[in-house]
């Protein structure tokens, strides 16, 4: 019987040193990278000779630093309230993109002008809305990155140029 114990822990003792030795544990990708947000209002500071983009809620400022078709843009929202994605440094937030929120405490939609066969649409990142009685002068601006307030359906509707159409 001591024979037959030993003979049989012979046996199975290196296949389950075999067996948990090769276990691995599951490969996990890394955690997805998370972007850093910020919500406030554009401002530009400085003099005409150096100008600084800055995003103001409440009594905190930021200073943002953007790539140079972003930073144009930014530098045309003055004022506006405004999502920016990117990522926070010690020194300043680098600007991915943006979205604008509120012109003067009214909601505002942020997108580009769209000619849907003879009807204009501000294309979102989620959806086309259409325009139901966009000013005239949106007509030759067709590509174009707006913000447009006011009811997108009927009008009146307030509008600003974020990108001019290219």
């Amino acid at each position: 019987m001591i024979r037959q114990a030993s003979l049989v822990f012979g046996l199975v003792a290196p296949c389950v040193a075999i067996a948990t030795g090769c276990h691995q544990p599951a490969h996990t990708s890394p955690a997805a990278i998370v972007p850093d947000s910020l919500k406030g209002i554009v401002s530009i500071t400085g003099t005409s000779f150096e100008q600084r983009l800055v995003l103001r809620s409440g009594n905190s400022v930021a200073s943002l630093s953007a790539v140079t078709p972003e930073s144009i843009a930014l530098a045309r929202v003055g004022g506006v309230e405004v999502l920016v994605i990117g990522r926070a440094t010690p020194t300043v937030f680098e600007v991915d993109h943006f979205t604008a929120l509120s012109v003067a405490g009214s909601p505002v939609v942020d997108g580009i002008l769209r000619n849907d066969d003879g009807r204009l649409v501000l294309e979102t990142a989620g959806s086309r809305l259409p325009l139901g009685n966009p000013p005239t002068a949106l007509r030759g601006m067709v590509g174009a990155r707006v913000w447009i307030g006011g009811p997108l359906d009927k009008g009146p509707n307030s509008y600003g140029v974020i990108a001019p159409p290219r």
